[in-house]
């Protein structure tokens, strides 16, 4: 987890954290504000930290070599508990009586490649795991239950060689936010012959690590979008 935070925590959740305290510092700077500006306060508060729970809702990662999911599962917990936080601050404490579910963040805005079927069963699991977990720590909040079937909710983690694929296929490049993990490193003479031929198809010189091919795939799925990325 700690090698996981080098990646996201720089690349996306520092700012992250920074826009919330920056939110969440509001009443306080305001607090000698007369009576008459306190409803428009109030309300331009709320405003703002339901514009921050959408922003986080809207976020989308894919990790195109994402093995067991650890950096996409992670990086749901991290989200869900500023999520968490949001609710919070926004029922002040009270128990949540709306019919609507409270929680925006979904496993559904992560995207995931993995060549072994094995470790693409685990990555969904694991998301699922995480949504029922952090689910219970919405409740505690709220205080009350909710509604929670976790196998008919979305875990997008697609078996494939990601060398081969169009990654357009799995998440248009115009919808996705970020791209990150940790792709495999295996030097040219020790490459199997298949992966030899991985890196054919991307590049015309040899002497190529092999996680040289997830660099070129993103700089050609990156074109002309906002996308950022960063890799270990």
């Amino acid at each position: 987890i700690e090698n996981i935070h080098k990646i996201i925590d720089p690349l996306f959740l520092d700012d992250l954290l920074d826009e919330f305290k920056k939110i969440i510092s509001i009443p306080d700077r305001d607090k000698f504000v007369t009576r008459r500006r306190e409803r428009t306060l109030k309300k331009d508060y709320r405003n703002a930290l339901e514009s921050f729970q959408d922003k986080l809702a809207s976020m989308k990662f894919l990790d195109p070599a994402c093995g067991s999911g650890n950096f996409l599962t992670e990086t749901y917990i991290c989200l869900r508990r500023l999520e968490n936080e949001v609710i919070e601050a926004i029922t002040g404490g009270q128990m949540y009586l709306s019919v609507i579910n409270p929680i925006k963040v979904s496993i559904g805005q992560f995207y995931g490649i993995e060549i072994n079927d094995f470790a693409v069963t685990v990555a969904k699991t694991a998301l699922w795991i995480a949504e029922s977990q952090m689910m219970k720590e919405t409740e505690s909040i709220v205080r009350r239950d909710l509604d929670f079937l976790p196998l008919t909710t979305n875990a997008f983690i697609h078996e494939g060689n990601a060398l081969r694929m169009d990654w357009n296929d799995i998440i248009p490049a115009s919808e996705l936010s970020y791209i990150y993990g940790n792709p495999p490193f295996v030097g040219y003479k020790l490459q199997s012959r298949e992966q030899k031929e991985d890196l054919c198809e991307l590049f015309s010189a040899k002497n190529l690590d092999y996680v040289a091919g997830w660099y070129k795939k993103s700089v050609i799925y990156m074109q002309h979008t906002q996308i950022k990325a960063a890799f270990v």
